[in-house]
């Protein structure tokens, strides 16, 4: 999914402009687990202070000493939960992806993978069928079943989670109205068909949909009784053990269906403060320190873009938009900056840009724009909106100069605050704003879906009969070479139209310790399980 302005990790068009990520998005999560409080909220109590309701008892879970290189140590910046609806961070997401497992996940490389759900099939993209394997179970040994996946995703629409909005976003059957109160949850497309089998029925075909269940807010709940008080049942890798001072420890599930490939028995979460030594743990998702050996950026599914309103007469010449974007080197604003990101070509992430058959053209500035009827005299002038904090002011001084180069056009520069620049878009008054896109799944369709003319988010005034099409069409194309192939043609559309001013694609600096293997640096998804992580071999002495 898509979204407005948001934090950094899920949007769609629900979501909030935020400051920091400069970006359109906002971070969803949902379904929730028992009523349990913060984790780290108090670090001075040890897990047998916790109340009973709060934190799995010592007394019910044993953690095993194991030696310390078997143990995987994770460090967060943030306090974690255990109610997936009170996910606000990626670190917290992290820890629930350890404890619950959805239908699919992702694998190392950031791909969808079965995993509750071992198979599924649609006959018309509306209504899928997910097969769940028998052997999932939960963490007391229940089975894990059709009706806990139905009656977590009910209870999130009934919920006043902001995040429920993600069951419409993905075209659950009724969600919408649900969300409204013009329809009741009994009419929810969401059905188990027996204990094994889970029926999902969308308002229009989606023939991506496996795509989109990866998403943490679609997590199952334990819809059994028999649990003791106080204790958490997951269906995850891991299970949670208990908590001491600042760490959280899990530990490995033998109920999970695959718990033979879950290299490490333990996971310790360790709550860091800003200058902890980093050195002590294995591995830190949301790295906040000044650089340092062992940190790797992991590119994100987010870009940074400038986007051209098309209703303007002079930037809806097609000629006119390629002058302006063939003046700008993303490579050279991105060069020097301090920006955490890699230079892009265009406005989806690297790993969605198909090859192009588009031979490379040198453009002529000036020869274009004198086509047009400007001159030194007449200069084309416009206005470059941009958002007055953070990043925004230095990316748009260096798109300034770029274009100061030609006497024939004129730059008036327009700084806003937030509020301002999230109106301004949404109302369409601007000429060249500050924008950007950040994915919730990883598809093509999450970005190409903003140049469809019906989509509430497409703020370029772009409309084509032909791009309708093929996205509709791709919108019901199971096969993903066929589906990606009506991509390219798509993005090649766009780039021919030059719809978008790219700048970059926004990375996360994760610290690693370099005994670890199990995971790849090209991975978009920002997600990293523990259950793929292992120890190096050691090597021997002679």
């Amino acid at each position: 999914m898509s979204n407005k302005m948001r934090s950094s990790l899920f949007s769609g068009k629900f979501s909030l402009v935020a400051k920091s990520a400069v970006i359109f998005c906002c971070f969803l999560s949902s379904v929730g687990c028992d009523r349990i409080k913060n984790l780290f909220s108090d670090t001075k109590q040890s897990v047998s202070e916790q109340p009973a309701e709060s934190m799995t008892s010592t007394k019910q879970i044993q953690t095993e000493t194991v030696p310390e290189q078997h143990i995987l140590s994770r460090g967060v910046y943030s306090d974690l939960v255990l109610n997936i609806r009170d996910v606000k961070s990626s670190e917290q997401a992290d820890f629930m992806r350890d404890l619950f497992e959805g239908l699919v996940i992702f694998d190392i490389h950031g791909n969808i993978q079965p995993a509750v759900a071992e198979s599924w099939e649609t006959k018309d993209n509306k209504t899928w069928i997910f097969t769940l394997r028998q052997d999932a179970k939960w963490s007391n040994g229940e089975a894990v079943t059709a009706e806990d996946f139905a009656q977590a995703w009910k209870l999130l629409a009934l919920s006043s989670s902001p995040l429920r909005q993600y069951l419409a976003f993905i075209h659950i059957d009724q969600a919408q109205e649900i969300l409204e109160g013009k329809s009741d949850i009994s009419q929810l497309g969401i059905k188990a068909q027996d204990e094994y089998h889970l029926q999902i029925s969308l308002d229009k075909p989606i023939s991506y949909l496996p795509e989109m269940l990866a998403h943490i807010a679609l997590l199952p709940a334990y819809s059994g009784g028999n649990s003791n008080k106080g204790e958490l049942i997951s269906n995850g890798a891991y299970k949670l053990a208990g908590q001491k001072a600042d760490t959280i420890s899990l530990v490995k599930n033998e109920f999970y269906w695959n718990a033979e490939k879950v290299s490490f028995p333990q996971v310790h979460y360790q709550k860091l403060a800003d200058n902890t030594d980093v050195k002590k743990v294995d591995l830190v998702t949301d790295f906040r320190q000044i650089k340092m050996e062992n940190v790797v950026n992991f590119p994100k599914l987010c870009t940074y873009f400038y986007e051209f309103n098309l209703k303007d007469q002079n930037l809806a010449k097609t000629a006119v938009r390629n002058a302006l974007n063939s003046m700008i080197s993303s490579h050279n604003i991105v060069r020097d900056s301090g920006l955490s990101g890699f230079a892009v070509s265009y406005f989806v992430p690297r790993n969605m840009e198909f090859e192009s058959d588009e031979s490379w053209q040198a453009t002529v500035v000036e020869q274009i724009l004198q086509q047009a009827d400007f001159s030194e005299k007449n200069p084309l002038q416009f206005k470059l909106t941009y958002e007055q904090e953070g990043i925004h002011p230095n990316i748009a001084n260096r798109l300034v100069r770029s274009w100061s180069q030609s006497d024939l056009i004129s730059v008036k520069m327009e700084p806003v605050n937030w509020s301002q620049l999230q109106e301004k878009r949404a109302k369409g008054d601007f000429q060249i704003i500050r924008s950007g896109w950040c994915a919730d799944y990883n598809d093509p369709s999450a970005f190409l879906n903003l140049l469809y003319s019906k989509n509430p988010d497409n703020k370029t005034g772009f409309s084509q009969e032909r791009v309708d099409k093929l996205l509709e069409k791709a919108q019901q194309t199971i096969s993903e070479p066929e589906r990606n192939e009506l991509y390219r043609q798509v993005l090649l559309i766009s780039r021919q139209e030059h719809l978008f001013l790219p700048i970059f694609q926004y990375a996360k600096a994760v610290y690693l310790n370099p005994t670890l293997q199990g995971f790849d640096i090209h991975n978009p998804t920002e997600v990293i399980y523990s259950k793929d992580l292992s120890r190096k071999p050691m090597r021997q002495k002679n």
